[in-house]
């Protein structure tokens, strides 16, 4: 079965991501001079050619743990580096297809099995190395040890070279959404040196950030920025003349230098992006939505960029009880919870655990249990655990992006119902070193970012802090991963999401969040798809 087409397209389609921009970057010439039939001539004086800033300033509200994206779920982490300082095998367009990136193509069995992926032969690393199908294998077999999805479908089986510029991995079982998980995971399968995969830290986390896209890591100064640089001999890939497609195509780099700002207060952000000091802010919230909203010369972008969710401990503690799992999900307000988070008009309540980024996958089977906003409900199933009401449920929650706000919400709720809480607000680098941790919490909150198939769900997997290793779930899991067709593979995530609200409660889905960019109008070619990106950004002087 040959896929060497350019685009490549899966066998399926999956509903696009919604994908909204800004103008695109636009140059004026000079116009010829005009001659008239008498021979008078008359010059048209050529208008000012535009300049265009050296630098990129964005300011976020937040610090990723690590900018190794094959054991980081962060969104920020992801903005920052996936298709900017990382490429991968695969991307997806604006329609969720798969399309070529660091491949040009792939082959599959005939049984389904074994994917045979070719590789291009001009890409240089940051440090000047050539990359070959050693540096693949190496970042790929890494990819799948540190990231649940991936191995939950690939399970022992390992990428192998077959020489310099091709791969090939044969696994257990077919998989007719191996090249979807490859392109879309929320821990990108980021190609990197064969020799940095091999140097971690004592988190595990690779020492050095050097890949083969458009802009190079150079430097990190904490609590204050991360810098990345153009690199000079980025080969790109696509059609310069066509504009990007969702995360593909043509990558121009027009801006020599990128800063990202570490900058806490929001009212901070907003003042800074009106004076100029920035050029974007990261995560608007609904205030500052509002104030850039009337501010002269300012852009706001906006899209549908997660799922809220409240998610069990179900290693130990009191979230390990699926009856107070089920008290929890029978007693929560989503709709409280998602205002006090987002504010009127920047989420939508929904039970779907896949939104209308991925409308073939949407499933409303868990309609009947959610936002039941029901204590009585609640109390017999806390009753039923036989729950003493005396030891403290823990919630575990970050003071960015106002995840506070939900946790405050559902102490209040857990209180009214004589339900005592240990409430514990920590940054957001704090968290995803707690919730590894499974004597800390009961539940933590947190949101996860849009992905083209359900089996890259992370708070599915097995492994994932909330450990959801429910032998039917995992089940569940494998049997939409092994489909032999789309209607087979959405039945049995239909039967899976189901299980998941009726039985096993691994999380308490509240709903979408809208993720919101603030933007200097003199910022053009910037263009949202899962995520604003920076690639072909020009900034006016």
């Amino acid at each position: 079965m040959k896929h060497f087409l350019k685009a490549l397209s899966l066998t399926f389609l999956v509903s696009a991501f919604l994908l909204t921009g800004c103008s695109k970057a636009e140059e004026t010439s000079a116009t010829a001079p005009s001659t008239t039939s008498t021979s008078t001539s008359t010059t048209q004086a050529a208008a000012p050619k535009v300049e265009y800033k050296d630098e990129l300033h964005v300011a976020v509200s937040q610090e990723a743990p690590s900018l190794d994206l094959h054991k980081n779920s962060s969104a920020i982490a992801r903005e920052i580096g996936r298709g900017t300082i990382w490429e991968q095998l695969f991307t997806l367009n604006a329609n969720s297809e798969v399309v070529p990136e660091i491949a040009t193509g792939y082959d599959v069995s005939e049984d389904g099995r074994t994917y045979t992926i070719y590789l291009r032969d001009n890409l240089t690393f940051h440090n000047g190395q050539h990359l070959v199908a050693d540096d693949v294998v190496a970042s790929m077999n890494r990819w799948v040890k540190g990231f649940g999805a991936a191995r939950n479908q690939v399970g022992d089986s390992k990428f192998e070279k077959v020489d310099d510029y091709t791969v090939k991995i044969t696994l257990a079982e077919p998989s007719l959404l191996f090249p979807s998980l490859m392109a879309g995971a929320t821990q990108p399968a980021a190609i990197m040196p064969a020799s940095v995969c091999a140097d971690e830290d004592s988190r595990g986390f690779v020492k050095e950030y050097i890949g083969t896209g458009p802009y190079k890591f150079v430097e990190w100064k904490l609590n204050d920025y991360i810098l990345l640089e153009k690199y000079d001999d980025y080969v790109p890939y696509g059609d310069p003349n066509k504009p990007l497609d969702g995360w593909a195509g043509y990558k121009h780099a027009y801006t020599d230098k990128i800063y990202l700002h570490y900058v806490l207060e929001s009212a901070t952000r907003v003042a800074g992006l009106q004076t100029g000091q920035y050029d974007v802010e990261f995560q608007v919230d609904d205030q500052a939505y509002a104030t850039i909203s009337n501010i002269p010369g300012m852009n706001l972008l906006k899209y549908k960029s997660a799922e809220v969710a409240l998610v069990f401990n179900k290693k130990e503690g009191l979230g390990s009880d699926v009856n107070v799992r089920k008290a929890i999900r029978s007693l929560v307000n989503a709709e409280d919870m998602m205002l006090a988070r987002e504010g009127v008009g920047m989420y939508d309540l929904s039970s779907s655990y896949m939104n209308e980024g991925q409308a073939f996958w949407i499933s409303n089977v868990g309609d009947k249990y959610y936002n039941l906003n029901n204590p009585v409900l609640a109390k017999e199933y806390f009753d039923k655990a036989g729950y003493d009401y005396k030891t403290p449920f823990r919630i575990l929650a970050a003071t960015i992006n106002n995840f506070d706000k939900i946790a405050l919400v559902l102490q209040q709720e857990l209180e009214a119902m004589g339900v005592p809480t240990d409430l514990t607000l920590v940054d957001w680098p704090t968290l995803t070193q707690f919730r590894a941790d499974p004597t800390k919490y009961d539940l933590f909150i947190t949101s996860f970012g849009n992905v083209p198939i359900p089996t890259l769900k992370l708070y599915l997997g097995a492994t994932w802090p909330g450990w959801s290793a429910d032998p039917t779930l995992q089940e569940y899991m494998r049997d939409i991963g092994t489909s032999k067709t789309m209607e087979d593979a959405k039945a049995a995530w239909d039967k899976a999401q189901l299980y998941c609200w009726e039985d096993y409660v691994p999380v308490v889905g509240l709903g979408t969040q809208y993720s919101s960019y603030g933007l200097s109008d003199k910022v053009e070619g910037a263009q949202l798809y899962n995520g604003l990106f920076y690639w072909n950004v020009k900034v006016k002087k």
